[in-house]
Order: C-alpha cells, then structure tokens, then sequence
C-alpha cells in the first residue's frame, strides 16, 4: 500500500515534549536524515522512517522541503520496501546526486541480514523509480561482512564518480571504503578510504561524509555503537586520503548519523538525527518518535573544524526575555523561564572556575538540568541526574572536552525546544541531548558562578509565530 505523508495526521501538537523549530516526522518514526539537495529555491530532506508506528522497523525513505530552513512541508514517501527485492526489508541509508542532471538517490537495501547498495532516479525529486539492476553493488570487499557494509556517500570529484560506504573490517574497526565509477551506474571497489586506528574509534563507521572544505578533504563518520560523530581532515590526491587533524562533533552520541549537503550560497550545511532517550512505554502514546537536529553550518577556521547553528534561526526570536551586560555569582541567580528558547552566553576571558546555566527547574529543583563549564577540567558538561522524576528515562551526564585558549572568551548558544538541547560552545564543541521533566512546572532556568564573573546574556523565546509550512 502506497502512503502519502501528507495525508497522516500529526500527532497533539500539545505534546510537551515535542519539539516546534525542529523537524518531527509527521508522525511514525524518524532517524538517519538521508539525500539533501537545495534545488529551485527549496531544501529537500529525505530520512529515515517508519510511517505507521513511532517505533525502528520497515524503513521507508521520508520526504520534507523547506524554502527558508526554518518551515517545512511535509512531502510524499520518496522510497518504500519492495518484498521479494534487495530491499524487501528496509531502504536504509544513503545519499542525493545529480548524475548527468538526473536527481539520484543512492541507499542500502536490507533483505535477510544481507546489505547491498541500490539506486534510484526521478524527474521531479518526488516520485522516484529504483534502478532495474539493484543491487547495484551486491557484495562487500573481502574483510567485510554483509552486514557491516551500509550508508552509501556519493560525490563526483574531476570527471568521476566516487562513492564511500561504511564498514567494519573484521568485524572490529571502523572503516570507510571508496568505490568509483564512470557513470554512476557501474562501480569498482579501490581501497579502505580510511579506518579506525584506536578502539575508542569504534567497531563500525556508519553514515560516511567525505567532503571538500576550503584547501581540506573532511572524512565524518558516525561511531557504532551510538558512540557520536568523528571527523578526520586531510588531504585527498591520487585517490589516496591521508589525515591530518582529527576531532569530535557531537560528543557523547547525542546526536549521530550527521549528512552534509552544500547550499546556493556556497554554504555547507549539516544536519544529524537525535533520538528518543525514553523508555517505549513513553513512546507509543504520543505517536512520533526522532528529530533532525537544527541545519548547522560547517567551516574551516585556523584549521579545524567548526559548527554553528545556521543564521536564519534568528528569525523564530520572539520575546526578549533577559538580554545585555550581568554580574554572575552563587548567591543572585539570573533567572528566566520558558521550554521554547534561544540562549547566548559571553563570559570574560580567562575564567578560573565553573560557570552553570540551569534548565527546566521546578520551583523546588526536584527537577533541574545542569549545563556547567568548568575551565580546570577543560569540559562542557550536562548534568541530567535530576532532569526529571521518571526513572523510564535517561539521565546519563554527558561531556565534552573544551579548552579555551588563552585569552579566549567562553561564548555559548544553548537551543531548547520543548525536550529538545542543543549546545554549541564557540563552534569548536557541540553537545545535543534530550530532556524529559515530569513536572509542568519544571519551566525555570537560572544562570549562576562559583565566583563573581562578568558577561553578557541573552534570551528569547523561540517559534511561537513560526507559521505555516512553507
């Protein structure tokens, strides 16, 4: 049976929980985002989902387009399981190319554990017709079992088509694998692109991108299991990566399966999957499950990698809550309140002790959410011990490394929509988590310090007028 996204309904839009300036399915289950393409004025996303229950099984290729990165309008079902086929059980992962100016999708088909990589094309990037010769490509190299082998990238670089696939390699190291073709269509396996050289490395590489960036090559991965995302920068020659630098994105795995697309403004923009950390008794009732981080955009400073939130976000700003010049301390917390929100925090350069901004407090902090920086530990640290009375939900702490240099301010843009956070430290560090108080009245926040420090902070609200799809 044929399933039009756009005749299911979405779940109550009174779901605290859910969030209104991220991308939800409209209903059913969402992860991986696939194929991104700006074209003709318009983003297209594709992603992973299960129409029919908030819950991982029978993997259809979801469809949403947006003309401002900010509304977007739910499309038809770009790919559904064939039965009997290399994708009888699930279209998995891939990526969007134009071939000869043919809009391609590029994914892996699952069928009786076996991974294969298949094709499709289309006219319209709405209806879209699977490659007669699927799977395109049946078999993984030698070292590679048939169920490591998924999550096709593809870009053309000079006259050729390359295409990068994650793997494991004996089942033990992550790896990335590099194919090439003339056409698009035929492809040949050349070598192991890049693989794991440490066991905190992981296991398995999945969702590979593999991307020019000013004078670098990028290699992300994403790092089985729920491990987050890695990134390695090089240089690229003679078919041959060699890295140089290498880094985390999203630390802790708050948010995995990241894809990179470029913009008409010659911006490159990424977005990654955030999942359900609750129990799936928690699930079901409400009928949705996943969300797409906020668009992101990558660039290249003083030779490394960096991810900011993109600009257009600024516009769903509403209400000004608190804004401009503060002295924070332990005794007079700046306070504030709200589910829906944009915080930006400035401290002055050189801090020497830890800094917390607290999130969804009940009156009481029964319930609360802590987000500390603590320069002597050189860590970004999320305290979710007492992020809510439910014990069917995760309250793992999450960290990741952040030093300032000398003379560095600690500049911080903290998203919250409903149980959605996003944390972005100076783009050089970025945490993303979920957040699931059971109290309606855990809406308080407050911004304190272990010493007197001065800074500047700002909050608004955030999509309350969002408006119609687009």
């Amino acid at each position: 049976m044929m399933i039009n996204a756009r005749s299911l309904p979405r779940p109550n839009a009174h779901d605290r929980y859910r969030p209104v300036y991220h991308f939800t399915p409209p209903s059913g289950w969402l992860n991986d985002p696939n194929g991104i393409v700006h074209h003709e004025g318009r983003w297209h996303v594709y992603y992973q989902h299960n129409p029919t229950q908030p819950t991982w099984g029978d993997i259809h290729w979801g469809h949403a387009s947006s003309a401002d990165l900010l509304t977007w309008r739910d499309e038809p079902l770009a790919l559904a399981p064939s039965p009997t086929t290399a994708d009888g059980q699930g279209c998995f992962s891939g990526s969007f190319a134009w071939v000869n100016g043919t809009p391609t999708l590029y994914y892996t088909g699952w069928q009786n554990g076996v991974q294969t990589q298949c094709r499709a094309t289309s006219q319209d990037l709405m209806t879209w017709e699977k490659d007669a010769n699927n799977p395109i490509i049946p078999h993984p190299p030698e070292h590679v079992r048939q169920d490591d082998f998924r999550d096709p990238y593809v870009f053309q670089h000079g006259k050729r088509w390359y295409m990068v696939i994650g793997a494991s390699l004996h089942h033990d190291r992550g790896a990335a694998l590099l194919y090439r073709s003339d056409n698009g269509q035929q492809w040949t396996y050349l070598h192991v692109l890049h693989t794991a050289t440490r066991t905190d490395q992981g296991v398995m590489w999945e969702c590979p991108n593999f991307f020019p960036l000013g004078d670098r090559w990028v290699l992300v991965v994403s790092v089985w299991p729920k491990l987050g995302a890695r990134y390695f920068l090089g240089s690229f020659e003679d078919e041959r990566f060699t890295a140089e630098r290498e880094g985390v994105i999203d630390g802790d795995g708050g948010a995995f399966a990241h894809l990179t697309a470029v913009g008409p403004d010659g911006r490159l923009l990424q977005w990654a999957w955030i999942d359900e950390q609750r129990h799936r008794d928690l699930i079901v009732p409400g009928g949705w499950a996943g969300v797409l981080s906020v668009p992101r955009q990558l660039a290249l400073v003083d030779g490394d990698l960096y991810v900011q939130p993109v600009s257009e976000l600024t516009q769903l700003r509403d209400k000004l809550l608190c804004g401009g010049e503060v002295l924070i301390g332990p005794t007079e917390p700046t306070g504030f309140q709200g589910t829906h929100l944009d915080l930006q925090l400035t401290l002055e350069a050189d801090i020497e002790h830890p800094v917390h901004l607290s999130l969804l407090c009940s009156p009481d902090r029964s319930e609360e959410t802590i987000l500390t920086f603590d320069p002597g530990a050189r860590l970004l640290k999320l305290d979710r011990s007492r992020s809510s009375l439910d014990p069917r939900v995760n309250r793992d702490s999450q960290r990741v490394h952040l030093a300032l240099r000398r003379g560095e301010r600690l500049e911080l843009r903290v998203l919250l929509d409903g149980s959605v956070l996003e944390v972005y430290a100076g783009g050089r560090a970025c945490l993303t988590s979920r957040l699931y108080p059971s109290r309606t009245d855990s809406v308080l926040g407050r911004l304190t310090a272990e010493r007197v420090t001065a800074g500047t902070f700002t909050v608004w609200t955030m999509g309350e007028d969002k408006g119609p799809p687009r």
